[in-house]
């Protein structure tokens, strides 16, 4: 996907200048859910990473922060979700979060398990930690030669730093070399890790499952073949997990550190991690680490917008003040030239600078030194330059709390320089007095603590370019300078007022103004604007200012930086705009403060006004105008029809981003009008978007001519598509108690658009879209959210037959969908099945007719009733196609003759056309003068036999085939066309009758088309046909074709018959089914 390039420093520097990669969110006591639907807020503030917490099952509880791992492949099911929500839900905030040029690390925890262990009574019995042996499999040493049974882990009472238990967590001893499945797939596989057998806790582990198989690579996949300079292995075959088919893997034996390389390699692939921060990275063996890289070596399936690799990237935690020590934790050896040896991009949290910070930010000025500060972290120290080459700077984090006491001061100061650097956010969602982790900035994400830390990090990510120029530094102030980008001015005294002016040197051209970003100028009475200027020719260029005390306000921090261009980026064709949520006294952390614009159209316009810049409305900045403006939405997509991504290198700040040419868009840059004002638009083909959230950025730049580093201001818009109606589906049944049809049915969102879902079972179909939504407006039917795409309701007693669910679905922007699930049966379900109306297993009368539940009467309600018994063909509707199935069903079923009687009355009164006399010759002839148009129908449902909607001869073939149960030319309906038929059609041969006198047609008098179709199903015997006046050649010719004998017949005998056929025709008899659901 390309999304990240501009997060992390690459490994092996590529530019000139140094690079403040955009920070990194340390985002605790958060959801995926939360940060998912946050993604807008991570957009909006800048962020370029995420570091969430542990993600795999803790062991103490689901309400553990993760520390203590029981299983590091459970990342919460359905139902059963961890502290932080499911593995769909983790891979959507993701997904998500990608979009947003977002990149997702994760705790991750090498060292240890939880806290549980062999002693733990019922722990060895449950089978352990998943993946784990507790004791050795052959009872024998362990690898240092000391006599035990601690399997996988170092003994409770070994000692030193690589061996003892961290705070009492269970020691991984990563020496150990038990072969075993890990993740059994295959009951029989001697190989095969000890299975639990009694459950400890709810929780049983170890035991062969074949969905496993998921947890492994695919080795039919083709493998990256890599040289180890660590280990000196060559040919080194690592293998992919499979995304198309995850069931694909394929289990191996692997001692325990092979598991925890292989879980590394599944977070990177399967979940979307990009990084890991490495817990307790003291306490772990160095070849541990060297294992780690090669796991994760080229891991990244989502490549850069130029096909190259996004390299993990991880930064150890090593609790240490001793900077020798923290450099035998970084490798940055990747050679992008040498793709087959393996290398690392492993960095290392800087808790010297963090000391030196802790130490130096305190509230007593007076022992605040910025000497003992500056110069102590790993930057530095690696290669003597401040320019980001080592180290990952943090002011606090979920261990220590939120930082020094110069809170802001310590922010400003990480936040400015080169490198990588954290910002630690407690989202608290989980209650905000636990004890662990420790509290953090409230404002990392703005909102109601105030816009601080935001300012900060945007203001890194405009203006954190250049390389680091020291520019005043005693022991309570410090300054320095992105070259040709920004001047830093920090103080430590926590007394009121102001240092002296001092002149500071700039890398920037004479009569340059800058502007003072952060707002403390303004807010303390010192200069906003400050312009370069010097003291003669060849003489240094330096703007002239003061240090800002905090005031125990920490308010000690002053960035004055190049103007950017100013103006709005606006939308059309957006047809809502989803608010911000509303405040509470609770939810900070989870409350979304952006506002979001709904997209419902094919097509909407993005165009970004700017206007003349006048600095505090006196000083004319024309650079600031901007000479270009680019555009990007979520990782990088070709917007301008180029057919390509414009700007694809890594870590440009232009990557990803397109520029505003095209057919579909324009661009007049402000630098070069003469009124200064600047227009660039686009038309965005929307139907290329998925549904639901992207991220529009437009970066407006200022216009530079003394070479110096880009500097540009940031416009974004959050829009969601949602041109579609959400799709949801019916992912299972699951029954619940010991009743038959008791069921919780698991709806999925198909494309995970629902925000909430409403299921219905056996709606009649006549119930009406708006009487649906009314009985969801009721409140009715609502289902509970059980992962990030499943929601579950239950139902007692389901039926069986052939169910019918509604769901309805519901967006985060109002738009719905209803969706009709037909030929529903769950395995668990009461009652015979179809045609078992009453649900009792018994195939009965009252099952058809004389009944409130029966057949007959679901049908004549016209589908203002539903019995799914009743459907037989699984539509959804019960009507004549479900009748003329039941004889079969009831047959197949050993129904009695009582039941197949009354299907038979059923059938009978069905076809009753003409209301009268019960069903005989007469409703033929009613329906086919429905048919030709002879008589109008009154009654669509009533006629249509067939219910195609329309009356014709399939209506006709329904009431002889499947009502009256016999075929063309039954001309006395007594279900076979023989002799007798044939008879009474050539005695009314080309006069005007009706089927009772042989006019199967149902058009003008009988002739040759009714003999035919009687001939055509003709069971009778043979023989002699008295050649009749009436009869031509092609009657005779298609009789002898028959195997008839046509002769001649005295004339009395055929007037006779004649006679007699005719007044036979002309009888009516009464119906000895009288009509109780007919016409009259």
């Amino acid at each position: 996907m390309g999304m990240m390039a501009a997060l992390l420093l690459p490994a092996a520097p590529v530019a000139a200048e140094d690079v403040s990669a955009p920070a990194i969110l340390q985002w605790f006591e958060g959801t995926w859910q939360t940060m998912e639907r946050r993604a807008a807020d991570v957009f909006m503030a800048g962020y370029g990473a995420i570091w969430a917490p542990p993600p795999g099952r803790a062991e103490t509880s689901n309400f553990s922060v993760g520390y203590d791992v029981y299983d590091r492949f459970d990342l919460g099911k359905p139902g059963d979700p961890t502290l932080y929500g499911t593995e769909t839900g983790l891979k959507t905030a993701i997904s998500t979060l990608h979009k947003a040029n977002v990149a997702f690390h994760v705790d991750f925890v090498i060292n240890h398990n939880g806290f549980a262990d062999a002693g733990t009574p019922g722990f060895i019995e449950s089978g352990g930690y998943p993946g784990f042996v507790l004791q050795n499999p052959d009872g024998g040493t362990d690898p240092w030669g000391v006599p035990g049974t601690d399997g996988d882990f170092n003994s409770a009472y070994d000692w030193g730093a690589i061996r003892e238990r961290l705070a009492g967590l269970i020691d991984i001893n990563h020496a150990t070399n038990w072969q075993l499945i890990r993740h059994p797939v295959d009951p029989n596989d001697p190989r095969n890790i000890p299975a639990g057998v009694t459950p400890w806790n709810g929780r049983i582990a170890n035991q062969p499952d074949s969905a496993n198989a998921r947890f492994y690579p695919d080795r039919d996949l083709q493998p990256i073949m890599v040289f180890d300079p660590k280990t000196g292995e060559s040919d080194i075959a690592i293998y992919p997990f499979n995304l198309d088919n995850p069931m694909a893997g394929d289990p191996i034996p692997e001692n325990a550190t092979g598991l925890l390389m292989r879980n590394a390699q599944w977070l990177v692939q399967v979940i979307g991690v990009d990084g890991f921060r490495i817990d307790a990275a003291k306490h772990i063996e160095g070849f541990t680490l060297d294992y780690f890289d090669r796991a994760v070596y080229r891991a990244n399936p989502r490549k850069l917008l130029d096909g190259s690799t996004q390299h993990v990237f991880s930064y150890s935690e090593v609790f240490d003040g001793n900077r020798d020590y923290l450099s035998d934790f970084i490798r940055k050896d990747i050679n992008p030239n040498d793709p087959g040896r393996v290398g690392g991009n492993r960095d290392v949290l800087d808790f010297p600078a963090f000391f030196a910070m802790r130490d130096n930010l305190t509230s007593n000025g007076f022992t605040n030194n910025w000497y003992n500060m500056v110069y102590a972290g790993m930057d530095v120290h690696d290669d003597g330059l401040r320019n980001g080459s080592a180290g990952v700077l943090f002011v606090g984090n979920h261990d220590e709390g939120p930082g020094p006491y110069l809170n802001n001061v310590a922010h400003a100061y990480v936040l400015m320089q080169p490198g990588n650097a954290v910002v630690y956010f407690n989202g608290k969602e989980h209650g905000d007095n636990r004890e662990f982790p420790k509290d953090g900035r409230g404002d990392a994400l703005g909102g109601r603590y105030g816009d601080t830390i935001i300012n900060l990090v945007n203001i890194r990510n405009t203006h954190g370019r250049g390389d680091y120029r020291e520019r005043w530094i005693s022991k309570e102030y410090y300054a320095f300078e992105r070259s040709g980008s920004a001047l830093v001015l920090l103080s430590n005294r926590n007394d009121g007022g102001t240092s002296d002016w001092i002149n500071f040197f700039v890398d920037l051209p004479w009569g340059t103004p800058l502007i003072e970003l952060t707002g403390n100028a303004k807010a303390n009475g010192l200069p906003e604007l400050l312009t370069v200027t010097s003291d003669g020719w060849e003489q240094p260029n330096y703007v002239r200012t003061k240090f800002l005390h905090n005031d125990d306000q920490d308010k000690g921090f002053l960035i004055y930086g190049l103007a950017t261009p100013q103006g709005q980026l606006t939308l059309s064709n957006v047809a809502q705009a989803i608010g911000p949520d509303a405040e509470t006294s609770w939810n900070n952390g989870s409350q979304r403060l952006s506002e979001i614009d709904v997209i419902t159209a094919d097509s909407f316009g993005v165009t970004l006004t700017t206007n003349a810049v006048n600095l505090l409305g006196v000083v004319r900045d024309r650079d600031a105008d901007g000479d270009n403006a680019l555009i990007r939405i979520d990782g990088g997509l070709d917007l301008n029809g180029n057919g390509y991504v414009d700007f694809v290198t890594p870590g440009s700040v232009v990557y990803g981003f397109e520029e505003f040419v095209g057919a579909n868009a324009s661009k007049s840059p402000g630098y070069f009008n003469a009124d200064g004002n600047g227009l660039y638009t686009m038309q965005i083909d929307a139907s290329q978007l998925s549904e639901g959230y992207h991220f529009i950025e437009v970066r407006a730049f200022r216009h530079r001519e003394d070479g110096g580093p880009a500097v540009y201001a940031p416009f974004k818009r959050t829009i969601y598509v949602d041109r579609l109606p959400p799709e949801s589906a019916i992912d299972q049944f699951r029954p619940f108690g010991s009743f038959a049809g008791d069921n919780d049915i698991w709806i999925r969102s198909v494309d995970q658009t629902a925000d909430s879902v409403h299921v219905f079972m056996n709606l009649p179909a006549t119930v009406s879209d708006e009487q649906i939504l009314q009985m969801v407006a009721n409140g009715q039917g609502r289902a509970d959210a059980i992962d990030r795409d499943i929601f579950k309701t239950g139902f007692f007693g389901i039926p069986n037959g052939n169910n019918v669910f509604t769901i309805v679905t519901f967006e985060i922007t109002g738009n719905l969908s209803i969706q009709r699930f037909t030929g529903i049966t769950p395995a668990n379900v009461r009652g015979g099945g179809l045609g078992d109306l009453n649900h009792n297993g018994v195939f009965e009368p009252g099952d058809l007719a004389n009944t409130s539940h029966g057949f007959e009467a679901v049908l004549y309600s016209r589908n203002a009733q539903f019995n799914p018994a009743a459907d037989l063909n699984g539509d959804g509707l019960v009507d004549n196609r479900d009748l003329f199935l039941l004889k079969n069903v009831l047959v197949s079923n050993g129904a009695g003759t009582e039941t197949l009687d009354m299907l038979n009355q059923v059938l009978l009164r069905r076809g009753n056309i003409n209301g009268a006399f019960g069903t005989d010759q007469w409703d033929i002839d009613a329906l086919y003068d429905r048919v030709y148009g002879r008589v109008a129908s009154t009654d669509l449902w009533y006629d249509d036999l067939n219910v195609d909607g329309v009356i014709d001869q399939l209506d006709v073939d329904a009431l002889v085939y499947h009502i009256l149960q016999t075929n063309y030319g039954d001309a006395n309906l007594d279900r076979v066309v023989n002799r007798a038929d044939l008879d009474i059609l050539l005695a009314s041969y080309t006069q005007p009758t009706g089927w009772a006198g042989g006019n199967f047609t149902g058009l003008g008098p009988v002739g040759l088309a009714d003999l035919e179709l009687l001939l055509s199903n003709y069971t009778g015997p043979t023989g002699l046909i008295d050649d009749l006046p009436q009869l031509g050649q092609a009657e005779r010719t298609l009789l002898t074709s028959y195997g008839f004998t046509v002769v001649p017949e005295p004339a009395g005998a055929s007037l006779a018959t004649a006679v007699g056929v005719l007044l036979l025709s002309r009888r009516r008899r009464r119906s000895p089914y009288p009509s109780r659901f007919g016409r009259n």
